[in-house]
C-alpha cells in the first residue's frame, strides 16, 4: 500500500502568550538551572512588562525589565528571558513572512522603550493581531494591525530613570561622564568597512588619530562594552545577515569577515547564539 505522507506541524504565524509562561533561553551548567544563555528563534519578538519584573540577557548584558518596559526583538536575536515571581505582562511573537512590505516597517534592531499612557491602546491592538490570526482569515488584514503596531513601537516613551539604587551601582562602575560617542561611532564605521581585512585594533585607533587606551575608554563609556568586544559583536552581526540572507557558505563567510577559519566563526557563532552558522541559517528558514 502506499506510504502514508508525514506533515511537519504547521509554526503559528502570530501568537499573543502571557509573560508568566515564556521563558527562553539555554540553561547553564548545573542541571535545572534557569535559562541564562543567549538563544535565537526565528520570529520577531514583543516583550511587555505590566507588573513585577521579568530578567533578560542580551548582547552580553543582563537587564531587569521592570513594569511599562517593552522590548521588541527581531528574528535572529539570541537572548535569554525569564520572567521573575509575580510577574505579568504579555509575550507578542510574529513570522518574519508577515513583516514583509509593511510601511512603516517593524523595527530592525532591538528596541526598547516605555509604554506610558499607551497601554490601553496598545494591548487592544496586540488581541486584534491574535484575534486575527486566530481567524487565520486574509493576511492583509493582519498588515494592516501590524502596522499600527509598527506605527505605536516607534512612539514609545524612553525608559524612566533607573532606581536610586541602580544609579549607585552604574555610578560605582562608571566610566568617564562624557563619553566621546562620535569617536566610538566613528570607529564602529571604519570597523564594519575594514571586516576581513585583519587589521588590528590599535591600527583602527591609529587611523582615528587616537590610541587604544582612549577608544577603550571611549567604548565602554558610550557603550557599555570594550572596543574589541564590540568589534567581535559586529562580526557577529554581519555573519548572521550574511547566513539568513545570502546562500554563501559558512567557510566563504568566516574568511571574508576576517576569522581564523570555519572552525573560529563556528566557535564564535555557538558561544553567541547556542547553534552551529548551519543550524541557525536553516532555522532561519523554516517554514
Amino acid at each position: 500500500g502506499a506510504t502514508p505522507q508525514r506533515f511537519a506541524p504547521r509554526r503559528a504565524l502570530l501568537r499573543l502568550l502571557p509573560l508568566a509562561a515564556f521563558a527562553w533561553g539555554g540553561s547553564g551548567s548545573a542541571r535545572g538551572s534557569s535559562p541564562t544563555l543567549p538563544r535565537t528563534r526565528p520570529d520577531h519578538l514583543l516583550i511587555w512588562v505590566v507588573t513585577g519584573r521579568m530578567r533578560l540577557h542580551i548582547a552580553r548584558q543582563a537587564v531587569e525589565m521592570r513594569p511599562g518596559s517593552l522590548r521588541f526583538l527581531p528574528a535572529g536575536t539570541a537572548f535569554a528571558a525569564l520572567p521573575l515571581p509575580g510577574a505579568e505582562g504579555h509575550v507578542l511573537t510574529i513570522s518574519p513572512d508577515l513583516s514583509h512590505g509593511l510601511d512603516p516597517a517593524l523595527p530592525r534592531q532591538v528596541t526598547a522603550g516605555h509604554v506610558g499612557a499607551a497601554g490601553d491602546a496598545l494591548l487592544v491592538t496586540l488581541r486584534d493581531l491574535a484575534d486575527e490570526a486566530a481567524r487565520a482569515s486574509d493576511r492583509r488584514a493582519l498588515a494592516c494591525h501590524l502596522t499600527l503596531l509598527s506605527l505605536r513601537l516607534s512612539r514609545l516613551d524612553p525608559e524612566p530613570d533607573r532606581s536610586p539604587a541602580d544609579l549607585q551601582a552604574a555610578a560605582r562602575n562608571a566610566a568617564p561622564p562624557h563619553p566621546d560617542r562620535p569617536l566610538v561611532e566613528r570607529f564602529l564605521a571604519l570597523a564594519a568597512v575594514e571586516l576581513g581585512h585583519c587589521r588590528s585594533l590599535a591600527g583602527l585607533a591609529q587611523d582615528l588619530g587616537t590610541t587604544l587606551t582612549v577608544l577603550d575608554r571611549a567604548c565602554l563609556a558610550a557603550r557599555g562594552r570594550r572596543a574589541v568586544d564590540l568589534l567581535h559583536g559586529l562580526r557577529l552581526d554581519r555573519a548572521a545577515e550574511l547566513l539568513r540572507h545570502t546562500d554563501c557558505p559558512p567557510a566563504r563567510i568566516a574568511q571574508d569577515l576576517g576569522y581564523a577559519s570555519h572552525a573560529h566563526l563556528t566557535r564564535a557563532f555557538v558561544t553567541a547564539t547556542g547553534r552551529t552558522p548551519e543550524a541557525y541559517r536553516h532555522q532561519m528558514r523554516q517554514p
